[in-house]
């Protein structure tokens, strides 16, 4: 609560004016003049700025939402049986259930993807946090596998509407030098959501009753609750209030972040911008089809990156728990103690990717990453002779595939432009999630017809087109290492 108390006395009065002054919605102007030379443009000016602990602030009230999509991805698996068990439903339908909390990420990501876009981050990073909140108390008073499933579903909404509108605003407020490494570090927050998971469900298992399983739910939501408070002082994104024509208030916010960084407020009405405002399209299908207009070779990467990194990672830990770990001889408590140690390695993988993002830039950071990736999908499948080679191999595994995973946000975020990159964002991982909910099922009948080692195979073909695709934008991409938003909008590539 002693942040809740430190972001209140130091932004609160501001962050109140600027929702007052959002009721106003202020003329495009039709044309903008260069800027001068001489004179810094307002989001040349953001994106020079020093990092700030109003940067921190911002970067953590909002990443929280990875720490909750780790925590609901990762709590499933080790009480799935327990669940079961006590909800009485056979393992067949439990293969469902977190393909149905997918589901509703797919939804969630399409649809407030572009809401983010037409009503702003800020609304729709708070109502998309509220509904995760309520879904994830009520899955914890679940009476039967209907009522968990439809549960789960409204969960998955919710941190999909999360992922669109977050990751814009985070990247909209971050300095170019630290976007890199900002977003693959939030990304790694996945892991701690995964971690604290495991060790939940561990300790829940160990030492409380079958029905205890309800308490792992019910504390993600507190979680939520409290993130609630925090993010009612971040403001919206200036990037997006320029583009709905917004000026005066984007140079507001802006001078409160340069006050927060030490730097000298620019509240200048003269000071230039860098380009024209857009209004979006007018609903939400123009919206999708100004997308598929104005960056369609983008589009498809995003796709394929997505569902490269997602359909391994997920398949996997879907029906590790109910199908691949006892294969190998994994029972009990084994089973949470592999997930632990798979978050442990995945949360090294993200640290170092994203370390990396800045240093070496993006495209070389992910194309080693996948290519690894694809090493040690094959590494399990040559590793099932022996317990210690499956654990080892498990953790090279673990560690790049959450490489790529970190990765791809941090690609797809910078993509697109500002009037289109939640719907950008919210579409790229709906597809992605299409992938997740497709790749249990078809881990699990390649595993029920042909036994573990087809299914690692299958993972290392997918994170090898991953790698063909970095490859494809190492040729004719755009670099996002140090470069603007704006200055990702390049014509003639990618």
């Amino acid at each position: 609560m002693r942040i809740v108390a430190r972001f209140e006395r130091a932004y609160a009065p501001a962050c109140r004016r600027f929702a007052r002054a959002q009721t106003t919605v202020r003329a495009v102007p039709s044309t903008t003049a260069a800027p001068s030379p001489s004179k810094p443009t307002l989001l040349s000016r953001l994106d020079s700025l020093a990092w700030s602990p109003m940067h921190t602030r911002i970067a953590v009230a909002l990443g929280i939402a990875w720490v909750l999509d780790g925590f609901e991805t990762a709590i499933v698996g080790p009480v799935l049986s327990s669940i079961a068990a006590h909800l009485h439903f056979s393992a067949s339908l439990a293969a469902w259930v977190n393909p149905i909390y997918t589901i509703g990420m797919l939804v969630g990501a399409l649809v407030f993807g572009e809401l983010a876009d037409r009503l702003g981050r800020k609304r729709l990073f708070m109502v998309t946090l509220a509904i995760y909140a309520v879904a994830t108390i009520l899955t914890g008073f679940s009476w039967n596998y209907v009522s968990l499933a439809f549960f789960r579903f409204l969960t998955g909404i919710g941190i999909g509407g999360e992922f669109s509108a977050i990751n814009c605003a985070i990247d909209e407020f971050v300095p170019a030098r630290f976007r890199g490494r900002t977003d693959g570090l939030i990304n790694a927050s996945w892991n701690i959501g995964a971690i604290a998971a495991s060790s939940i469900a561990l300790y829940a298992l160990g030492n409380v009753g079958g029905a205890t399983w309800r308490l792992v739910f019910w504390f993600g939501a507190l979680l939520a609750i409290g993130v609630l408070i925090v993010r009612r002082f971040v403001p919206e994104s200036p990037r997006w209030l320029l583009a709905r024509g917004r000026i005066a208030e984007a140079r507001d916010i802006v001078a409160v972040v340069e006050a927060a960084s030490g730097a000298t407020s620019v509240v200048d009405p003269d000071l230039p911008i860098e380009f024209t405002p857009l209004l979006p399209a007018k609903g939400y299908f123009g919206q999708i089809a100004e997308l598929f207009r104005a960056t369609p070779r983008r589009l498809v990467f995003a796709f394929v990156v997505n569902l490269a990194q997602v359909m391994p990672y997920y398949g996997i830990l879907a029906i590790a728990g109910i199908a691949i770990f006892p294969a190998v001889g994994m029972h009990g408590q084994q089973i949470p103690l592999l997930y632990l140690l798979g978050a442990f390695c995945g949360l090294t993988g993200q640290v170092v990717s994203s370390l990396l993002m800045d240093r070496w830039g993006r495209r070389p950071t992910m194309l080693l990453g996948f290519t690894l990736a694809a090493l040690g999908s094959l590494a399990l499948a040559l590793g099932l002779g022996s317990t210690g080679s499956f654990v080892a191999s498990f953790a090279v595994f673990s560690i790049f595939s959450a490489w790529v995973g970190s990765g791809a946000y941090v690609i797809t975020s910078e993509l697109f432009p500002t009037h289109l990159r939640a719907t950008g964002i919210g579409l790229s991982v709906a597809v992605g999630r299409v992938g997740a909910i497709a790749a249990p099922l078809a881990f699990y009948a390649l595993f029920a017809r042909a036994g573990v080692a087809p299914v690692f195979v299958a993972m290392a073909v997918i994170f090898a087109v991953g790698s063909i695709a970095l490859l494809w934008w190492l040729r004719y991409g755009v670099e996002g290492r140090n470069r603007s938003l704006e200055a990702m909008l390049v014509d003639g590539v990618l």
